[in-house]
């Protein structure tokens, strides 16, 4: 089994904002198959499952601030019974890579993501695989703002495309190896 966790911020007012870009692309790839995202109070998370090609994969987005994401996570990895990080991915924004670029990784540092910070904090370390969605630069902007701040019009008018290659993204990871859906993943974004 195979869990991908979309980190995001929740309430409405966050909803469209470059931050919850994780939580977005868990959205998009539930609505694409067709599943509710239901909310599990115990694990402070909303959770749904898909099959793809066989394959379990449960879908989740924690329904804490993204600075408190690590413990609902390790709540999930419990619940679901996942016996190696491996078989979890994490979907963040990135400020470091252009507006849709994506970054599968193995694992790394939290790079000053506060919600990669917080799973690192829970799991004790961050040998998990993560796949970073590039959000854009902030152009002098103050950090908290941008990221707290929605897409412009003509990035929304490429979002379909980009939560597609993400979505394509997670189904590479989800069928591994894992370097060879780095390879892959990774490979596309330098076209």
């Amino acid at each position: 089994m195979k869990l991908i966790v979309g980190l995001g911020n929740p309430g409405t007012e966050y909803i469209r904002t470059r931050h919850n870009i994780g939580r977005r692309l868990v959205e998009a790839i539930a609505e694409k198959e067709k599943v509710l995202l239901a909310p599990k109070r115990s694990l402070r998370s909303a959770v749904a499952s898909v099959n793809w090609s066989g394959e379990t994969v449960r879908l989740a987005y924690p329904m804490t601030y993204m600075n408190l994401s690590g413990d609902p996570v390790r709540a999930l990895v419990e619940h679901f019974g996942i016996n190696s990080l491996q078989d979890i991915l994490v979907v963040v924004d990135d400020i470091a890579l252009p507006f849709g670029r994506l970054r599968l990784r193995g694992e790394g540092s939290s790079g000053g993501h506060n919600g990669l910070a917080s799973i690192e904090e829970s799991f004790g370390g961050r040998d998990y695989p993560r796949l970073r969605i590039g959000i854009g630069h902030r152009d002098g902007r103050d950090l908290k703002d941008y990221v707290l701040s929605t897409f412009d019009p003509e990035e929304e008018k490429g979002m379909e495309t980009l939560l597609e290659k993400g979505t394509e993204a997670c189904r590479l990871w989800a069928f591994g190896p894992l370097a060879e859906s780095m390879s892959r993943v990774n490979a596309k974004e330098k076209e």
